[in-house]
């Protein structure tokens, strides 16, 4: 009867063997071993790289929202036309009918403006009259003051929201007055930092917040009027309680009542991040495999070369092999051993490899500025790979050991 440890006591010694062996031809080993740890290196450094740009890709997209849709302006690319206006509030009012208590729906109409403060200080802002519903949207939130209240709407007031950045242009605070262009307002709150909107790659527009003046939409001085009636720039719908199987269909109906609010005109862009999000995790999958498979090419190559140190081994060795075989080992003793010998090879390689191939994942990261990010796939994915490349390569040359007969390989050697 065979005993685990029986087995592990003959692996242990077949290994402590094995790496006597690679020691005493060190550069051979070293040789061997290099197409391994120049294989590993490009699938680590290749895996890092990606992660790093699918990580930017899925930051850029779940800072939109991922239980939103997204829907602005494009009258621009569709000319003038007395079917549609584009975007009105009516479309909000057919919107927030149909959604009932599934969601809300926020809206904007957008200004480019010289925000003034003691008739001295001046700062090119982003204007935005908007409902509370939208910053509630974009999770925007107060860091000193009050934020806009539905009363602010109703009476038309001429408050606003201050971004940090234009905050501390204009050195205002809570209370103080400003004029954009000719329009006094009083400031209610100044927002907290939050940095620019990622919409890289979208088709929205950019929006850097920490430079914006918010205005409740009611009254707003800015807004574009076409007909006597007011345009909205966008429209930020944020779905509650509703699954992710069902954001991109409740996105389609959203569309479909736009689109015949609008006579069928396509006077509006619409983005569902989580459609985004879908695209983005294909193709980085797909761009995955893509990498790994380059880099297997190149463990490929270094599969072979450990192949031939190994047949160059066992060539050296035919005269031990004998008398191995002479006092009784056997055939899978033999196999084991160079077995071992091969996985040690490539082992060694494929931890160099990682080490390597995180420097050379920083150092592009450095000298291109590309996002990395390292995750436990990659860094186990090397050295696996090498593991499993010395064994289909080991193979071959343990059998051939292995086939040896005692008194061949003693008259051979």
């Amino acid at each position: 009867m065979i005993h685990i440890d029986d087995i592990l006591k003959e692996l242990n010694l077949d290994l402590k063997d094995a790496w006597a062996g690679l020691l005493r031809r060190k550069v051979r080993s070293l040789l061997g071993s290099l197409g391994i740890t120049i294989g590993v290196v490009a699938m680590v450094a290749m895996l890092s790289i990606g992660e790093g740009a699918k990580q930017k890709a899925l930051d850029r997209i779940a800072s939109l929202g991922l239980h939103t849709v997204r829907v602005e302006d494009a009258r621009e690319g569709v000319g003038i036309t007395n079917l549609s206006y584009g975007l009105v509030l009516a479309d909000t009012k057919k919107i927030s009918a149909w959604l009932g208590d599934r969601g809300s729906v926020g809206f904007f109409s957008r200004a480019a403006n010289i925000a003034t403060y003691n008739n001295q200080q001046k700062g090119l802002s982003t204007v935005l009259g908007v409902n509370p519903e939208w910053l509630k949207a974009e999770k925007w939130s107060v860091a000193n003051g009050r934020p806009l209240l539905p009363e602010d709407m109703v009476r038309q007031s001429r408050v606003c929201l201050m971004g940090v950045k234009i905050a501390s242009d204009l050195q205002v605070s809570v209370g103080s007055s400003i004029r954009l262009q000719n329009v006094p307002c009083v400031v209610i709150g100044i927002m907290v930092a939050k940095g620019r909107l990622l919409t890289e790659g979208t088709g929205l527009s950019s929006l850097d917040f920490d430079n914006t003046v918010v205005m409740p939409w009611r009254g707003f001085p800015f807004a574009k009027v076409v007909a006597n009636e007011p345009i909205l720039d966008g429209l930020l719908v944020t779905l509650r309680k509703i699954p992710e199987k069902e954001i991109i269909p409740i996105a389609k109906q959203i569309e479909e009542i736009i689109q015949v609010s609008h006579r069928s005109v396509k006077d509006f862009s619409m983005v569902v991040p989580l459609k985004l999000l879908h695209k983005v995790r294909e193709t980085q999958n797909l761009f995955a495999w893509v990498m790994v498979s380059i880099a297997s090419l190149s463990l490929l190559v270094g599969g072979i070369g450990v192949m031939n140190v190994m047949l160059a081994n066992i060539s050296e060795q035919t005269r031990e092999i004998g008398l191995r075989m002479a006092i009784g080992a056997t055939k899978k003793r033999i196999v084991s051993l160079f077995l071992c010998h091969s996985l040690l090879l490539t082992l060694s390689g494929g931890i160099m490899g990682s080490l390597l191939g995180l420097l050379a994942a920083l150092g592009i990261q450095w000298l291109a500025g590309w996002e990395v990010a390292f995750s436990g796939v990659s860094l186990i994915l090397g050295p696996v790979s090498a593991g499993v490349t010395g064994l289909l390569f080991g193979i071959y040359p343990a059998l051939r050991a292995a086939s040896l007969t005692p008194a061949r390989a003693l008259r051979e050697s």
